[in-house]
C-alpha cells in the first residue's frame, strides 16, 4: 500500500545524541527529561540501548540513547534510518576529540540533520569559538561562521540552553517536514534487543509508520512472532503504538539483530517467508598455519553491545595474532557456551551477563578461561593483553604439590636422596623442586627420580611417603618443605 497524501500526519522527530565520552551525552539526556533515568556513563556502552520520549511546547520528541557510535553505525548499515536529527555534544573547554571525529563520520554517512551542542559552557575555561574552528577543520561549518549547521551553547549541569536546544530540534524537524501514513501496514526498526530470562526475546523499537497493536504478527529478516506485550519506554502497557514512539516489544521467537526492520504481516506463513538465515557467529581472520589465534565465545547483555564489541575487535591489528569470534550471542553464559569454548580452545567473554550454575561448574572443572566485563575499555585492554600473550607464549607457574622432608638418605656433589611425606597434591618427576626453610626460599633444583618401595614412579600422590633423587646447588635438610611446580603456557 502506498502513502496517500490525505492520510499523512506529522510525526515527532527521532533524535540521537553522540559525542566523546565524558563530554556530557548522558548528562544532557538526564537534563532533558523531567526525571532521572540514566546514571553516569560507563565506558561508552549503556546496559540496554534506550529510547525516551519527552514533550516540549506541547510537541513530542523521541531521543535514542545509543551504546556508542558503533551501534549507531550498525543501525545505519542495515539501511534503517533510526534517527532524523543528530545532536553532537562537545565539551566547550576540551574541544574536538577522537570520538567526536568518529561521531562526525557516522553522522555524515547516515545523512541525518546535525545540530552542534557546545556543552559545559559554565566552565571558566570554555572556549566555544575555538571549538567552532576545530569543527571547521572537520568539514562542519556552523551558522555563526557562515555555514548551514546550527549550533547552541548549553550547560547540562545548570540547565542553561537546554530548552533552547529542544526548540532548535523542533525547528529542524519542521523544516524536514516529517510525516507518516497511519493507514499503512506497521513497520519500524529494532533499536536494541536482548534475551530476558522471564519474558524471552525483548526488543526496544521505534515505529516508523502505521499503528502497531498487541496481537499483531511481526517479523524481521531473522525473527518472527506475535506481539504478546507492548509497553512504552516507562514500562506502561499499551494497546497500540504510533510512529516515532519508542516501544518495548515482546513476542519474537528469537532475539532480532540491532538495526533490522520489522514489518507487520497478515499471517504467520507470510512472516515466515520474510525470514532469512542470519548467523551471529563471526570469523574475522582465517587461521593461518603457525600463526597464534585467540578464539572468543562472546556473550553480552544485548545485541547492541555485541555490535559495538565486534566493531572494536575489527579495529585490532592482527598481523601477529588472529582474532576469531566463534560465537556471539545475547544472554547469560550457559552449558553449551562452555562446551564450545572447551572444544575450540576459546576464552569466554561475559559482558554484563552472568553464568548459570551448570556453566560455573563446567568452567571450574574444565579450567576454561572466563572473563567478566562491565566496561568496554577493560574488555579492550584484556583482549590486547591476551593477544600479546599469544605472541610471547607467556608461561606461568603452577604449584602441583608439597612434601615434608623427614630424612636425608645420601648427600653427594650437587645431588641428594631425601625422603618424606607428600602433604599436598603430588610429587611429579617432571616438576621443578623448590626448597623452603622457615617460610623462605633456599633454592631450587631438578628431580631425577622418585621412588617408593624401591620402585620408580612418575608421580606420587598426597598421603604417601617416597624418596626423591634431587639435583641442585643447595643442600636439603630435615624439616624442610619441598614445593613441586611447573611452568605452563598461559
Amino acid at each position: 500500500m502506498e502513502e496517500n497524501e490525505k492520510n499523512l500526519t506529522v510525526r515527532p522527530p527521532v533524535v540521537v545524541i553522540l559525542g566523546h565520552i565524558d563530554h556530557g551525552k548522558t548528562s544532557l539526556l538526564t537534563a532533558i527529561k523531567d526525571f532521572r533515568v540514566l546514571e553516569k556513563e560507563s565506558g561508552g556502552i549503556t546496559q540496554h540501548v534506550g529510547a525516551y520520549e519527552i514533550e516540549h511546547n506541547g510537541k513530542k520528541i523521541t531521543f535514542l540513547d545509543t551504546p556508542g557510535h558503533e551501534s549507531f553505525s550498525a543501525i545505519r548499515s542495515r539501511g534503517a534510518r533510526a534517527a532524523d536529527v543528530a545532536v553532537l555534544v562537545i565539551d566547550a573547554a576540551e574541544g574536538v576529540k577522537k570520538q567526536t571525529k568518529e561521531a562526525i563520520k557516522h553522522i555524515k554517512e547516515a545523512g541525518v540533520s546535525l545540530i552542534v551542542a557546545l556543552n559545559k559552557i559554565d566552565k571558566p575555561e570554555a572556549n566555544p569559538e575555538m571549538v567552532k574552528g576545530q569543527l571547521n577543520s572537520e568539514g562542519i561549518v556552523v551558522e555563526s561562521l557562515g555555514g548551514d549547521v546550527p549550533s547552541i551553547e548549553i550547560s547540562a549541569k545548570t540547565g542553561k540552553g537546554v530548552a533552547d536546544l529542544l526548540g532548535l530540534i523542533q525547528l529542524v524537524a519542521e523544516m524536514k517536514e516529517l510525516k507518516t501514513d497511519l493507514s499503512l501496514r506497521p513497520e519500524g526498526v529494532i533499536i536494541e534487543s536482548y534475551l530476558d530470562n522471564k519474558r524471552g526475546p525483548t526488543s526496544t523499537a521505534i515505529l516508523e509508520q502505521g499503528v502497531l497493536k498487541k496481537g499483531d504478527i511481526v517479523g524481521t529478516s531473522s525473527a518472527l512472532g506475535k506481539v504478546r506485550s507492548l509497553k512504552d519506554f516507562q514500562g506502561k502497557e499499551l494497546d497500540e503504538a504510533y510512529p516515532s514512539q519508542p516501544i518495548v516489544l515482546v513476542g519474537f521467537d528469537k532475539v532480532p539483530a540491532v538495526g533490522e526492520k520489522f514489518l507487520s504481516f497478515e499471517t504467520m506463513e507470510e512472516a515466515k517467508a520474510n525470514i532469512k538465515s542470519v548467523s551471529k557467529n563471526t570469523v574475522f581472520e582465517p587461521e593461518e598455519e603457525g600463526k597464534p589465534v585467540l578464539n572468543i565465545v562472546l556473550k553480552a547483555d544485548a545485541v547492541g553491545s555485541l555490535e559495538a564489541i565486534e566493531e572494536f575487535f575489527k579495529t585490532i591489528p592482527q598481523e601477529d595474532v588472529s582474532l576469531r569470534v566463534v560465537k556471539s550471542e545475547a544472554g547469560n553464559v550457559n552449558e553449551s557456551d562452555v562446551k564450545l569454548a572447551k572444544s575450540t580452545k576459546s576464552v569466554i567473554y561475559a559482558f554484563r551477563v552472568r553464568k548459570d550454575s551448570i556453566a560455573e561448574g563446567l568452567i571450574e572443572r574444565d579450567k576454561v578461561k572466563y572473563f567478566d566485563f562491565d566496561l568496554i575499555y577493560t574488555l579492550a585492554q584484556k583482549t590486547k593483553e591476551l593477544m600479546e600473550r599469544r605472541v610471547k607464549k607467556e608461561k606461568v607457574r603452577v604449584d602441583v604439590g608439597k612434601m615434608e622432608v623427614s630424612i636425608i638418605f645420601r648427600t653427594e656433589k650437587n645431588r641428594q636422596i631425601v625422603g618424606g611425606l607428600i602433604t599436598e597434591g603430588l610429587a611429579e618427576r617432571t616438576a621443578v623442586l623448590e626448597i623452603m626453610r622457615g617460610g623462605e626460599k633456599i633454592g631450587e633444583g631438578k628431580i631425577i627420580e622418585i621412588q617408593a618401595n624401591k620402585k620408580n614412579f612418575e608421580s606420587i600422590k598426597s598421603g604417601k611417603e617416597c624418596a626423591i633423587l634431587y639435583q641442585g646447588q643447595e643442600r636439603i635438610k630435615e624439616g624442610d618443605e619441598l614445593v613441586f611446580f611447573k611452568y605452563v603456557e598461559d
